[in-house]
């Protein structure tokens, strides 16, 4: 008999800035059913390819992308390797996965990324946010308390 934890797996959960995040009483949280799945694939975008000994073909080629000049190709290819890269995780339903631009200019960069689980009903949505005042990159789930982002993602 298969199980939820068969399909997703588990982990242990982590924050916005990456640690792991713990109880009230000191136990490590762990991740369960989608959210297992959604954390897997922020860490694939997050994670620059081939840094893992153990597994090189895990990551993503977007931290060449972003601190280039925004043109039409460039978008191209970002939007390419966001959706490469999300489609590789199993778990996601092929042809499913679309991503977009949502503002390219010289202090920082957008992109959304909407893709469903197989099995899932209803679709998913990462924005990955790049401050290049900064130099950093955020990938969060779409808030949907920000309705300028929230009108991007069902028009984008």
């Amino acid at each position: 008999m298969s199980s939820d934890t068969d399909l997703w797996g588990r982990d242990i959960a982590l924050d916005a800035a990456g640690q792991a995040r713990v109880s009230a009483g000191g136990e490590l949280i762990l991740t369960d059913g989608v959210e297992t799945g959604v954390q897997d694939i922020r860490l694939r975008l997050f994670t620059r390819l081939g840094r893992l000994f153990y597994d090189t073909a895990f990551g993503s080629l977007i931290h060449d992308w972003i601190l280039e000049e925004n043109t039409l190709s460039n978008r191209l290819g970002l939007c390419a390797e966001v959706t490469m890269r999300i489609e590789a995780d199993p778990r996601v339903e092929l042809g499913s996965v679309r991503s977009s631009v949502l503002y390219w200019d010289e202090r920082a960069l957008a992109v959304l990324a909407v893709f469903r689980f197989v099995g899932e009903d209803h679709p998913l949505n990462l924005v990955l946010q790049y401050d290049k005042n900064v130099n950093r990159l955020v990938i969060a789930d779409v808030n949907p308390n920000d309705t300028a982002l929230a009108d991007l993602v069902e028009n984008p």
